[in-house]
């Protein structure tokens, strides 16, 4: 067993250890925490009003050789920290609409910290924040399982968030993926993707493709046991990693306009244009705009293709050919999407539509999709959402 013990500090303390290092956050076992600008104003304002907030958990884990300072974990309380610090840092304002108070909206509303009065900014300064110190004897195995039960009235831990707790050269590589600024520039995660770590385990799913090919992931057993087999000695590591990265690299040419962007948000659709880039680099085939194109005409069809649409006795052999292939990439992405046949099904109508380049397959896409368009019901089917 091990102790606690309690005190106070005043967040001028804090910011000062958060921003020296001496206070961080270890993400190799704490879950995403994603807040809103609301959350992070009204706790500003509690601070303000001189309210009481939670009390923050830190755990003293390691001595620096060179200060003989100690380095303490945050283990609960991260979240709060960092919308103290980004107020201070004047990264946002006091918006009125998110505010309780009239007594801070008068006050205070849409001010930044550095617009607050000197006696109000003196008073923030020294606010103190209750901490519960955790004995610097516990191991790490206990504050994870303390992390676990801190959080268990919020929610419980997802298969990505347990295996967060984790570590390893798998695990370190699929963080690091989730982290390059690729994800946020085009928003193909949200807030809640982020904060439940949907993020990391796609970028899993993705080390998995590439090292393995397609394969089925209806359960999460493929993933349990890369983080495993891989927690040492992942030799292909940083392989691995350059290959993801110019995939990603190449897949940023596809990102011309906003119904491409609207398409590959869906993460099944996401994933079968990295099985396509995979193939590419395998194949050592470069994009043209004829590619790019491609894949626009294919967003294009699929947009207002309906399975409903009977086009029999209304198309040409060729038309009817790249029908079929909507339609199996259609019934391909509405259930089941982690099947290996599935995923499959996917990477091939999309590799074989990507890549068919006759002089006259433009023509007949334009000529297939003026008759789709004829025929277009007012409602289409809705294409669930469902991540990889």
């Amino acid at each position: 067993m091990f102790n606690f013990s309690s005190n106070h500090k005043t967040i001028n303390e804090i910011h000062k250890m958060y921003g020296n290092g001496t206070l961080i956050i270890d993400n190799t076992y704490q879950r995403r925490s994603v807040w809103s600008e609301k959350d992070k104003i009204r706790l500003i304002e509690t601070i303000l009003l001189n309210l009481i907030i939670p009390e923050l958990f830190f755990w003293p884990a390691e001595t620096d050789p060179e200060t003989g300072e100690s380095i303490i974990h945050i283990v609960d309380g991260q979240q709060r920290i960092k919308a103290i610090t980004s107020f201070i840092s004047n990264e946002f304002k006091l918006k009125k609409q998110y505010l309780m108070e009239d007594e801070t909206k008068e006050s205070y509303g849409n001010m930044f910290f550095k617009n607050l009065p000197a006696e109000t900014r003196q008073a923030f300064w020294n606010y103190k924040l209750m901490i519960i110190e955790i004995d610097r004897k516990a191991t790490r195995e206990n504050i994870v399982n303390m992390f676990r039960r801190l959080n268990l009235t919020d929610y419980n831990l997802n298969d990505q968030e347990k295996r967060n707790s984790i570590s390893g050269d798998f695990a370190a590589l699929t963080r690091e993926l989730s982290e390059l600024p690729f994800w946020e520039k085009y928003k193909l995660f949200n807030n809640t993707d982020i904060k439940r770590m949907k993020d990391v385990e796609f970028c899993g799913s993705l080390v998995l493709l590439y090292r393995q090919g397609i394969i089925d992931q209806t359960d999460q057993r493929a993933l349990n046991q890369a983080y495993e087999d891989l927690q040492n000695n992942y030799i292909d590591a940083e392989n691995d990693k350059c290959a993801i990265i110019s995939a990603i690299d190449l897949i940023k040419n596809f990102f011309v306009s906003d119904e491409i962007l609207k398409f590959l948000k869906r993460k099944a659709q996401l994933y079968s244009l990295f099985s396509v880039v995979f193939f590419m680099q395998r194949e050592k085939i470069d994009i043209t705009d004829s590619t790019k194109n491609q894949l626009a005409e294919f967003v294009k069809l699929y947009s207002i293709f309906d399975n409903n649409m009977d086009l029999s006795l209304n198309v040409s052999n060729d038309e009817k050919k790249i029908f079929d292939w909507l339609k199996k990439y259609k019934l391909a992405s509405s259930e089941g999407l982690n099947k290996h046949t599935n995923r499959m099904i996917r990477y091939n109508v999309l590799k074989d539509f990507l890549f068919s380049n006759a002089p006259e397959t433009e023509n007949i896409q334009t000529s297939l999709y003026n008759k789709m368009s004829a025929l277009s019901s007012s409602s289409t089917n809705a294409e669930p959402d469902i991540d990889e």
